[in-house]
């Protein structure tokens, strides 16, 4: 246990200032790396749609692109307190541990990081308290609250062996994979970090027909009994007694013909890990994403429960316009046959769709000298998770939940996708100037919440008697004084027909952070 300790100790007080990595969902820095390269500047060829922090560049490059005055080399990384607050009911999303509830809570985060030869350590635990008062609920939406929620993680934490272009570990890291910005199908930063075992590529490797990225990962999902689950409009569920296993993959190619084209495939397995055992042979038990089951299986129910989602995606750079679109789209249920997939192609789908605009701007007076000159950040986004018509003849349900697993594709109550809620649709602009690392913005959301519920008669065709839709708009700003940046937005969300009912409502949601960087 000695040789232990001081081989720890060693790792720490030996290895040379390093460069923290980036994280998903780290304030300003996450959005700005992919803003950097759709501007032209960020040489780093990663396609930002595998994002983990083996993956993501670290902030020394991003500082020393928009003129920082220190390289931020530290080996404690920065210290994060972050807020959230809703005035009426829960609202907001893309907030790792933090959970859907009316109120304040905070989130406090911190941690070390080390690299001794192919050995890198990363401890960056989690804090989450919330008020977690009642709100106004509804035949349809939320329950009773349970006070004071308050819970620890490891967080973006991980402990990783790197060769090359490859790295294998095993990680409590938030995820995102996929192109969008503001939303994923199936894996984002909605959700607290969860235990997974991960190989993957740090970067493109090349090969003479193009460039390939991936990660593969074997995961426990697990469940916070004492909440109501994202999955379930905020209701309690009643779950089977076993935590799930999660075998999941994303792949993305760059076509060595098609310069600034990323085309990949994500595709993930869940069952319950009892159900797993049952299971024969290693790639069946163990990696059941390389095993998914055949067409008469699925339409016949197999004998060991499981639900999975694939999608597929394209992501396009135009460097000279110093634009991007991106596709995602994907189904909650395979296709029997080709006939199937002609005749109807819409059931069980989920799509995201969206495009980043950057604008060159004068520097103003107030540009340091050397400083990168600033930008204006146009970034759309359509998210739809509703179904289509096409419920009408063959109900899919909705696209997180498909019957074999009680609490469909999530973590501790919070969907792993998309976090927006459940079936619902999503329409996103943001306006943002960038100057360095200082932000100023403009956010406009519309969100139809779950129109194809099936919930309502037959009158309705199995729609609600009343359409609950959200719109809101939002200001968001950071700023950067020496070792400390703060930021935040603030969101005025109106109601209507809020929870499905003939109701209106008017929420206030703020959200805030402040960093220490050490040096």
């Amino acid at each position: 246990m000695k040789n232990i300790v001081s081989f720890i100790l060693l790792i720490f007080i030996s290895t040379e200032a390093l460069a923290q990595p980036i994280y998903v969902g780290q304030p300003i820095y996450y959005e700005l790396a992919r803003t950097l390269q759709v501007a032209g500047k960020l040489q780093s060829k990663t396609s930002f749609t595998i994002n983990n922090s083996a993956s993501l560049p670290d902030m020394r490059e991003v500082d020393n692109l928009v003129g920082s005055p220190s390289a931020f080399q530290f080996k404690i990384l920065p210290v994060t307190l972050q807020t959230k607050f809703n005035s009426h009911h829960p609202y907001g999303w893309n907030d790792a541990g933090m959970i859907m509830a009316k109120g304040l809570q905070t989130q406090i985060s911190g941690g070390i990081y080390a690299k001794a030869g192919p050995l890198t350590i990363q401890l960056r635990p989690e804090y989450v308290w919330a008020a977690n008062p009642s709100f106004d609920t509804t035949p349809g939406y939320g329950s009773v609250t349970q006070k004071n929620y308050n819970r620890r993680f490891l967080g973006q934490s991980s402990i990783r062996l790197n060769a090359g272009p490859l790295s294998i570990g095993i990680s409590t890291e938030n995820l995102w994979w996929g192109p969008g910005q503001f939303s994923s199908l199936l894996m984002s930063n909605n959700i607290p970090g969860f235990l997974h075992v991960t190989f993957n590529t740090r970067r493109p490797i090349k090969t003479p027909i193009g460039a390939f990225e991936w990660q593969l990962i074997a995961a426990k999902l697990s469940e916070d009994t004492t909440l109501a689950t994202e999955s379930g409009y905020l209701k309690p569920t009643r779950p089977k007694n076993d935590w799930r296993y999660l075998s999941a993959m994303v792949l993305n190619y760059q076509p060595a013909f098609l310069p600034h084209t990323y085309l990949g495939i994500i595709g993930s397995v869940q069952m319950y890990n009892n159900d797993r055992l049952k299971n024969t042979g290693f790639v069946k038990k163990y990696l059941p994403i390389f095993a998914p089951a055949s067409p008469t299986q699925n339409a016949q129910a197999d004998d060991i429960p499981a639900d999975g989602q694939f999608s597929f995606f394209v992501r396009q750079i135009l460097p000279k316009h110093k634009f991007e679109f991106y596709v995602e789209y994907g189904y909650n249920d395979y296709k029997q046959n080709l006939r199937d997939l002609w005749v109807n192609p819409s059931h069980a789908a989920a799509w995201i769709i969206g495009m980043k605009k950057i604008v060159a701007l004068k520097p103003s007076s107030r540009t340091a000298k050397g400083s990168e000159r600033p930008y204006l950040d146009l970034s759309f986004e359509a998210t739809q998770l509703a179904q289509t018509t096409s419920y009408i003849l063959r109900n899919a349900g909705n696209w997180y939940t498909h019957g074999a697993i009680t609490q469909g594709l999530t973590n501790e109550g919070q969907i792993m996708g998309a976090g927006s809620g459940l079936g619902n649709n999503v329409q996103t602009l943001q306006i943002k100037k960038i100057e360095g690392l200082q932000q100023i913005g403009l956010k406009l959301q519309r969100i139809q919440q779950d129109p194809k519920g099936l919930q309502g008669s037959g009158l309705t065709l199995g729609m609600r008697d009343y359409q609950w839709t959200d719109i809101s708009v939002g200001l968001l700003g950071n700023k950067r004084w020496n070792n400390i940046m703060a930021g935040g937005e603030i969101q005025f969300v109106s109601s209507k027909n809020y929870g499905w009912n003939n109701a209106n409502a008017f929420n206030l949601y703020a959200t805030a952070y402040v960093s220490y960087f050490f040096k």
